[in-house]
């Protein structure tokens, strides 16, 4: 009689399955998790609006500050404001007739004052 060794009938546990469904379980509310979290990255169009913005602002407050102080028939400080005026979407045609009643003559700012408007602000 031969003696036999006692045989396992019990299953060896698929550890290496186990670990992949429980990843893939972990990513899964993990993703879930990251799309409840209320956080918006700006898009590149955002961006570009929001530089835009702070220009327009600035030019805006340049235009204040240069009619709060006015020209004095001095050229590079009227063709600024009406460069900014035509830039802003005004129209620059009351100010050089203003600046050329004051000032004199100036081609410069005649042709600002010629200067075409966007159709919106027409």
């Amino acid at each position: 009689m031969t003696h036999l060794a006692p045989v396992s009938v019990r299953q060896h546990t698929p550890w290496f399955g186990l670990a992949g469904i429980v990843f893939i379980v972990l990513l899964t509310i993990g993703n879930a998790v990251a799309t409840m979290i209320p956080c918006h990255l700006p898009t590149a169009h955002e961006l570009q609006q929001a530089e835009q913005r702070e220009l327009i602002d600035a030019r805006r407050a340049r235009i204040e500050v240069l009619l709060a102080q006015g020209d004095h028939c001095r050229p590079v400080i009227a063709h600024e404001l009406a460069r900014a005026l035509v830039y802003d979407g005004r129209p620059a045609t009351a100010y050089a007739d203003d600046y050329e009643r004051r000032c004199g003559s100036d081609p410069v700012m005649r042709g600002w004052a010629e200067a075409p408007l966007p159709r919106s602000r027409r």
